[in-house]
This record gives structure tokens, sequence and C-alpha cells, in this order.
């Protein structure tokens, strides 16, 4: 099954965040198919809903619903190029696939991840 997002509401140290200056927190299901980003099925991503992005960010874009939220990273063009499996934002124009953000919008930035560790086998 393909990578996705899904917002979840964390214990512990991470839950003072939650909500301080439109901070959300996702959580990275499924499986991931690229690991050039070092990503992992259970990671715990930190979403600011008001920071600005800048090339070389990694954010969270959506086309308005949850079942739409995916990972990008922000190019020196402000392109968004797609990570970790997740499908770049594109539209159709006369039935041709073009990248760009479309109806898509920046839901967020990547301001913090955090991971679960393993025990030593």
């Amino acid at each position: 099954m393909k990578a996705w997002l899904q917002e979840v509401h964390p214990e512990g140290k991470a839950k003072q965040f939650e909500g301080e200056r439109g901070t959300f927190f996702l959580e990275l299901r499924g499986e991931v198919t690229d690991d050039a980003e070092h990503l992992r099925r259970g990671d715990l991503f930190a979403i600011s809903a008001d920071s600005d992005a800048e090339p070389g960010d990694l954010v969270v874009w959506w086309t308005g619903s949850a079942a739409s939220l995916a990972l990008a990273r922000v190019g020196s063009d402000l392109r968004l190029s797609a990570v970790a499996g997740f499908p770049p934002p594109s539209v159709r124009r006369g039935g041709v696939r073009v990248r760009s953000l479309g109806q898509a919008s920046i839901r967020g930035v990547v301001v913090g991840r955090l991971r679960r560790l393993r025990p030593a086998s």
C-alpha cells in the first residue's frame, strides 16, 4: 500500500506543541517507496501552518481533503518535487498532465520530525 499522511494527536512531550502557532502533527503511514529523504513508516511530522515555505523546505501540500495530503520538497525555482513516493502536485489542461500547484496549496511546512527508536537487536 502506498504512503499516506494521517493527522494525529501526539502523546508525551510533543503534545505541548500541538495547536501552538498553527502547529499540527501528521504520521507517515503505508509503504515509503523513495528513501532519498530517509523517511520511514511511523515518522511523526510537526507541521507549521503559519510558516512560509522556502527553497529546500519539506512541505505538506493538499487539494483541500485529508486524503490528498502529500509531502514535497520546495526547489530553488519554488516548484514542488514529490518525495517518499507521494505524487507531485499536478493538474490537467487540455487532457495533458501539467505539473503545477493548480488547485493544490501548501498546507504547512515540516518544522520537525520525530521517530520512535527501535531496540537494538
